[in-house]
């Protein structure tokens, strides 16, 4: 189990990638936690819960792109980027080899820092993160793979819902998922009183869960419960 401090997203297309990341972060010293999103999480239905979950859980994010620039079947990354940054977040983009010395001597989209797909380690991806979250400006010395971008290019698109999300501010429906959290439901149990898959209604959950900086459940209910969060009615139900 990690020991460390630094909590770490990674999106990444691709099954491969985002275990392979996943398998290298088990083995980084000074990372805590690390949460998988898909890209399509950020592309398609509504992205603001995933947006959201990402920022509250998370010191660094790792984005894996097949370019710097955020074109092509990367043109989500530029708005991801910029807005997470916004919201105190760090960003290390990993780009295939060619990519990084394109992207580090060109524009590139909002970053921290750019590692290269091809020469990346376990040893080196911890560096990279320890310093990130640090605040460390990643510098390159002959022969490393770490760049730092010369010119960062503006994102095409991240206004909208993208904005800064603070910690306790719950919407309507993350108020009612805590309401049902409290009574005891599953995912399961939530997903089919609020008629909606489980996948969301884990989400909301670990959503809840990110924005009361709780680790889990049993937590969250006691925080909701002390904060006056849920219905009093509800709480002394249940004995509060």
């Amino acid at each position: 189990m990690n020991q460390g401090s630094v909590r770490v997203a990674v999106v990444a297309r691709g099954a491969v990638a985002r275990s392979g990341l996943a398998a290298m972060l088990e083995e980084a010293a000074h990372v805590k936690q690390t949460t998988v999103f898909r890209p399509e999480e950020f592309t398609t239905g509504s992205p603001e819960d995933a947006v959201q979950l990402l920022i509250l859980s998370c010191d660094v994010l790792v984005l894996w792109c097949v370019n710097g620039a955020g074109e092509g079947e990367d043109a989500w990354v530029a708005g991801l980027a910029e807005v997470v940054r916004r919201n105190g977040v760090r960003v290390l983009l990993v780009l295939p080899g060619a990519e990084v010395r394109r992207a580090a001597s060109g524009e590139v989209v909002p970053c921290d820092g750019i590692l290269d797909q091809d020469a990346l380690t376990s040893e080196g991806l911890d560096e990279a993160l320890r310093k990130s979250a640090e605040g460390i400006r990643l510098a390159v010395p002959a022969g490393q793979t770490v760049a730092v971008p010369r010119s960062v290019r503006p994102a095409r698109s991240a206004a909208g819902p993208w904005t800064r999300f603070p910690r306790r501010q719950l919407t309507e429906r993350e108020r009612r998922v805590l309401e049902l959290l409290v009574e005891g439901l599953s995912n399961r149990q939530i997903g089919q009183a609020l008629e909606v898959s489980e996948h969301v209604a884990k989400r909301t959950v670990a959503l809840v869960l990110a924005k009361l900086d709780c680790p889990n459940r049993t937590q969250a209910a006691a925080v909701a419960l002390r904060e006056g969060l849920v219905g009093t009615g509800l709480g002394e139900a249940l004995g509060a």
